[in-house]
Order: structure tokens, then sequence, then C-alpha cells
């Protein structure tokens, strides 16, 4: 979930904007709206070639902190600080981080350590700003300070600092006037109300705050999530602060493409493309989301995406398939209503485009299901980050459910999972429109009518190798096989998340799942084992340890013509292979396609921290890569 760190002149707000790079600017307007993760692959790659930027570097921890790799961004901020940096924006994201480490901690212990060094670092920028005369950053770092006061059961130190605060909040909110630039101090402003107990004045000054906010929803989202934790520790209800402080939902669309001609019976035909058209722009103005997942065939998607893009709002356009062969498939079809044209514009002018695969083998739908999972599971971490809801869109004629990767069976598995459905039916609409002549039968290109021995599913895969194989001498080889190869072995008997097949050669694995959670849950047990095992005990280094990697998508399935043995193949396998050896040591990592599918079908107990964009192995190009971890109850970010 994403914090609120800094209040006025905010996490992003800070510096000379002249004198910083582009690329910061991007990024920073990025983190307003609440996206960390594409800011973090801006960053990333404005690093490359300005290693040395500090601007750049704090940001990286903003980002990281933002997308939930917290102990990545501490571990980030306070090597600036180690090297000397001790400004108040530095010192102020390392004391945040430390607040969030406070947070998720397991233990009374390290919250309690973690506060106070978070206090600590905040209580010093206060007496430091405040004898500067420096407004903003007093009150930034004097809030924390009360919150972490608060926190740690410190109760009149917090209220006596909140008081002060609430002063200085007055002062900056003068200054700046009625515009965007008071939404940090009339933030700060409710929070100074929630810690020292009054909570109406705490409701009014968030409903300005939310006012002033705009569609900075990252910030905003920031704000609530300190407002729920100050109200929850006092053992308040929080239900309010969705009244106040609400953040439109995301949406994912879906619908049928406008009919091919000879298609009979009609669905969609042409001339009613205004009527849909006015219906989809309805039902958005009403709903007002954040930002639009789905695809951009022709018809109801290029109808979806025009009018977000007319009402503001961001796009993000997944296909199953590179972009020209798309096109030449799902919207040149339909040689009226210029559609070439439109879908190109509005790839031009999403925020992000995202190509899941390569043209799918005749006959094949998994590439559409595949999809669907992936623009409903990243709407879902999307809607978790920003703290609200998911809303789905169909324009839809109610039939074909059964029918994998089309629209009947995505609003089939929306309903199964609990995501709320604004539907516009086709057959009414179409009740006021003039039938014209009959015009196939499918929401996807016609598939080729070959054969093939093999069938074409998704399925989740784990590559693991061994660390420290390379360094065994000769007689180690057969205790390595003994104890280590063993003890895997003995961990898939009793396991209760067993994979479906199961290919090893030497001190790697390969293993295929049904599905993402069972994939993951396997995956951070045998990895708990191994990292816990006393190797040197054995006969083995003590280091010894695996990397794991995993990922989803469509494989071919059938038998090795050589070893009649199972055989699970593909594209995606090869990319789950180069994710494996980037992994660190004794972790599992992830791509964003295996968090999405996981999140999409409502996987239980797994957190995905957020890597960022990175170089797979044997110049396989870069993906998208998550830490994976446990967590309680549903997926988290």
């Amino acid at each position: 979930m994403p914090k609120r760190t800094h209040n006025a002149t905010s996490d992003v707000d800070r510096g000379n904007i002249a004198s910083i790079p582009r690329q910061a600017q991007e990024a920073e307007s990025l983190l307003h709206i609440g996206e960390p993760l594409l800011a973090y692959n801006i960053i990333k790659q404005a690093l490359s070639d300005r290693p040395g930027n500090i601007r750049l570097r704090q940001l990286k921890g903003l980002a990281l902190a933002r997308s939930g790799a917290v102990r990545r961004a501490n571990e980030e901020l306070a090597t600036l600080r180690d090297e000397g940096f001790s400004d108040g924006e530095t010192l102020g994201l390392l004391a945040r981080t430390h607040k969030d480490l406070a947070l998720a901690a397991a233990d009374s212990a390290s919250r309690e350590q973690h506060l106070g060094a978070a206090f600590e670092i905040y209580a010093a920028g206060y007496s430091e700003s405040r004898r500067c005369g420096a407004v903003a950053d007093a009150y930034y770092t004097g809030i924390n300070a009360a919150t972490m006061s608060f926190l740690r059961d410190h109760v009149d130190q917090a209220h006596e600092i909140a008081t002060e605060v609430e002063d200085l909040c007055r002062i900056a909110i003068s200054e700046a006037g009625e515009g965007a630039q008071a939404y940090w101090p009339q933030a700060t402003l409710a929070e100074a109300a929630l810690i020292l107990g009054n909570e109406r004045a705490a409701r009014e000054r968030y409903t300005v705050a939310a006012t002033l906010a705009g569609k900075c929803f990252g910030d905003l989202s920031s704000t609530r999530h300190q407002a729920r934790l100050l109200l929850e520790h006092q053992g308040a209800s929080t239900a309010w602060l969705d009244d106040v402080m609400r953040i439109p939902p995301v949406l994912i669309y879906t619908g049928h493409m406008i009919d091919a001609r000879g298609r009979s019976p009609q669905r969609f035909p042409s001339q009613m493309e205004s009527e849909v058209r006015a219906s989809i722009r309805a039902k958005l103005q009403q709903l007002k989301p954040v930002a639009a997942y789905g695809s951009a065939a022709c018809g109801a998607d290029i109808l979806c995406l025009e009018c977000m893009l007319e009402l503001g709002g961001e796009l993000h356009i997944v296909l199953p398939f590179p972009a020209e062969q798309f096109r030449a498939e799902s919207v040149d079809f339909q040689p009226d209503g210029h559609w070439g044209e439109r879908f190109e514009h509005l790839l031009d002018c999403a925020t992000e485009v995202l190509v899941i695969g390569e043209r799918p083998p005749p006959g094949g739908t998994s590439t559409f299901e595949y999809a669907n999972l992936i623009m409903t599971g990243l709407a879902r971490l999307r809607a978790q980050m920003l703290d609200t809801d998911v809303q789905g869109l169909a324009v839809w004629d109610g039939t074909g459910i059964s029918g994998e990767g089309g629209t009947g069976s995505l609003v089939s598995m929306w309903q199964s999972s609990g995501v709320p459905l604004q539907h516009i039916e086709l057959n009414v609409v179409a009740g006021n429109i003039e039938a014209s002549a009959a015009e196939d039968t499918t929401d996807l290109p016609t598939p080729d009518t070959r054969r093939w021995a093999f069938e074409y599913k998704i399925k989740a895969m784990l590559f693991a190798d061994a660390v420290g194989y390379s360094r065994l001498s000769e007689d180690q080889v057969p205790l390595f096989i003994e104890h280590y190869i063993g003890t895997v072995a003995e961990f898939n008997e009793q396991v209760s998340c067993k994979a479906l097949h199961i290919e090893t050669a030497g001190d790697g694995m390969y293993m295929v799942f049904d599905d993402p959670g069972t994939a993951a849950h396997y995956a951070l047990g045998l990895s708990e084992l191994i990292n816990s095992c006393d190797w040197q005990s054995l006969g083995l280094p003590d280091d010894m340890s695996a990397r794991i990697g995993l990922h989803c998508g469509p494989v071919f399935i059938g038998r090795d013509p050589i070893t009649d043995t199972p055989l699970y193949s593909g594209m995606h396998t090869n990319r789950a292979a180069r994710i494996e050896p980037i992994t660190p040591p004794g972790q599992v990592y992830a791509s964003s396609a295996f968090a999405a599918v996981a999140a999409a079908q409502g996987s239980e107990g797994l957190r995905f921290s957020y890597i960022g964009r990175t170089q797979l192995a044997k110049h396989y190009g870069s993906l998208p890569l998550y830490h994976v971890k446990r967590s309680e109850g549903p997926i988290s970010v």
C-alpha cells in the first residue's frame, strides 16, 4: 500500500525543478497520481546515465517505499545518509521507511526499535527546521514526530507537538492560498486534529484537503493511509474516510468487437457505435475512474479508451500479442470508422502499453484468457496500491460465459470473484436501432482449423538452482545429492502444494503448477527450508541456498518424442528460465504477469514487493519483477 510521507512540499515537490533531470520530473508526476512502479522504471533508467544524482536517488527510495519494497527503500536511503547527505528530504524519507518497517514488524521489539529510529530522525529535523524558520519542513517533520510519539503511546508529547504543528500549518495555508499548494498543510492540519482527538475538526479539514488534491490520488491515498493508521491505533471507526477522502475506482473494461461484415446474427453492428459510446461515456462520467485497464480491439475496447481519454483518465492497454499483429487481426477487419488510426492514437496516448506474448497458436484461446487475467490482476494490484476499489464495465450481449478468452468468460470471472459490474446490454441498445443486413460469431480472431498434438494452457512455472553448487569439490557432490537433493525430495513428498511436472538437471529444477498461488507457496516453503538448514554440518558450504524464479503463461503440453515423458514448453517457459539466474540467493522472484494472475485468481497469503524492470539473463530483454513473500489474507503489494 502507498504510504503518506511528506506534507506541504510533499514527497515530490521539493527542490528547484529546473535543476533536476527531466526524468525526475516525470517520476514526480507519476508518484503524485499513484504510479510508483512506472516512476521507479523511469528513475532506474535515468540513474544509469546519472548515477550520482541525489534527487534521482531520493526518488528511487520513495518509489520503492510507495510500491511496498520498504526494506530496499530503507537500505537505499540509509546509504545516502551514510554518504553524508543529511538534508531534510533524505532523512525524512529514511524516517518514513523506519515507520513502515515498524508497522510491518512481527514482534513488539522490532516495532519499537523502528518507531524509535523514525521519531529520532523526525524530532531532530523538526527542531532544526523550527530553528531555521523553515515552516514547510517544520510542519512535515513535526507531524511525523507527533505521529511516532502517538504510536509509541507517548500521548502528552504527541499532543504538545501536534498543537505546535497546527500553528505552523495555518501559516503555510495563508501563504499558499487556495490552490493545490495548500493540500499538504491542510492535510497535515487534519492529521494534527486526529492526534489531538478532535475527529469532527479532522473530518472537516480532510474534506477541504480532498478538494485541493484534485487528481493527485497517490498523495490522497498516502493521506488516507496515515489517517487510518491513527484511527485504528485509537480503536476508532475508519468508515468515514471513504466519504471525506474518496478515491475513484480503477476500471477494468471488456466488450464485444464491432460486427464483421456478414456476421449473423448481428450483435454489435456499426450503426450502434454512437449509442454505445454515449452509454459508455455516461457510465464513466458517473464512476470517474482513476485509470482503465483493458485491451484495444475494434469496438467496445476502443470506445472505452476514447471516453476515458476525453475524461482525463489513465489508459493501461494490455495486448495479447504485438501491436502490428493485434491491429491486423482485431482492428483492421472492420474497414469503416477509421478504427486503425484510432487504435494507433490510443497507443500513443496510453500511460502504459503491455504486450504479454506472441501470436497464439492456431485454434488457441489461452492467450486471450491470459490477457484477461493479466488486465484484471493489474487493475486489482493498482487499486490496492491506491487504497480504492476495482470496477468492471462490460459492453456485452449476455452470452458466451463458457467460452475461454471472450467477453462472457471474463464477465463470469469478475462475477465469481466479487468485482462490481456495470453492464451495457447490447440487445437493449439494439432495440433502439433499426437492424441492417446480417453481419462471424466470436470476440476472437477466426482460428486456424489445423490440428495440433499439443494442448495450449496457462500454467505457473518455477525454475530453481542451488547457489554454491559450482564451488563443490568432487567429493562433495555425493553429499550434495544425498543431503541437498534429498531434502528437496522429502519436501516434495510432504508438501501439500504439489507440482504437475518436475524436471531436474544437476543442481537445477524446473516445475510446473496449475496456478500461481500453489507455485508461490511451494517456492516460499522450499526457500525457507533450504535457508534454514545447517549445510556446513553436512559437509557442504555453509552459504548454500537456492534462487527461485516464477512466471505464469500459456505453454504447450504434450509428450516428449525422445523420452516419451510429459512436456511443458513454449515462449513463457523460456521467460521463466531467465528470471531465476538474476534472483538473489535465498530469495523468490516473480514476473509481473505471475503477480497479476495470482491477484486475478484471488490467491491468499502472498505479498509482492516491486523490484523494477530488470534485465533478464542471456540478453533476453527485461521484465518488471516482484519479490515474493508471505502475508496474511489476500494478496498485498
